[in-house]
C-alpha cells in the first residue's frame, strides 16, 4: 500500500480549515446573545462599505470573495433590514453603489464590541506572531486555489 502520510496531512489541513468556521458560529452566537440580528456574511459586507463609504456591488463581491448571486442576496437582506441603500453612480448610471444608512452605521457601532469579544475569545493563548504565521499560510493557500481556477 502507498504511503498514507500525504493523504493524512491533506485531510488534517482540510479538517482544520473547515473547523475554523467555528469562529463564524461564535460570532453569530455572541451577536444573538446581545440581541443583534446580523450574520457573519452581512458583517463582512458592511465593513468595506463603512471603510470606503460608497462601493459598487461588483467591488464588494470581489472584496468579500462572493460571487454575483451571493453578494446580491446579502445586499438584498441588508437593504430589507434598512442597513444599506443602492444608489446610482453619478458618472456611470449602470453601476449601483452601496451606501450605509444611519441604521447600518448604528448597527456597526453596536457590533464592534461583539466582534472584539469574539476576537479575544478565539485568540486566547495565541501570540501575535502565531496569528501572523496563520494569516500568511492561509493567504498562500488561497492564492494557490486562485491559481488553479
Amino acid at each position: 500500500m502507498a504511503n498514507k502520510a500525504p493523504l493524512t496531512l491533506h485531510m488534517k489541513v482540510g479538517m482544520l480549515i473547515n473547523s475554523a468556521q467555528q469562529v463564524t458560529k461564535k460570532f453569530v452566537q455572541n451577536a444573538t446573545e446581545s440581541g443583534l440580528d446580523i450574520s457573519l456574511d452581512q458583517w463582512m459586507v458592511l465593513c468595506p462599505i463603512l471603510e470606503l463609504e460608497s462601493v459598487s456591488q461588483k467591488e464588494l463581491g470581489e472584496m468579500c470573495l462572493k460571487d454575483k448571486t451571493n453578494i446580491t442576496r446579502i445586499i438584498d437582506a441588508l437593504e430589507e433590514k434598512n442597513l444599506v441603500v443602492r444608489v446610482e453612480d453619478q458618472i456611470d448610471h449602470r453601476i449601483k453603489r452601496v451606501v450605509l444608512t444611519n441604521a447600518g452605521k448604528q448597527l456597526l457601532d453596536d457590533v464592534l464590541p461583539i466582534m472584539e469579544k469574539t476576537r479575544q475569545e478565539v485568540r486566547e493563548n495565541i501570540s501575535d506572531h502565531d496569528i501572523d504565521i496563520f494569516n500568511n499560510v492561509l493567504s498562500k493557500i488561497l492564492q494557490n486555489l486562485n491559481y488553479e481556477n
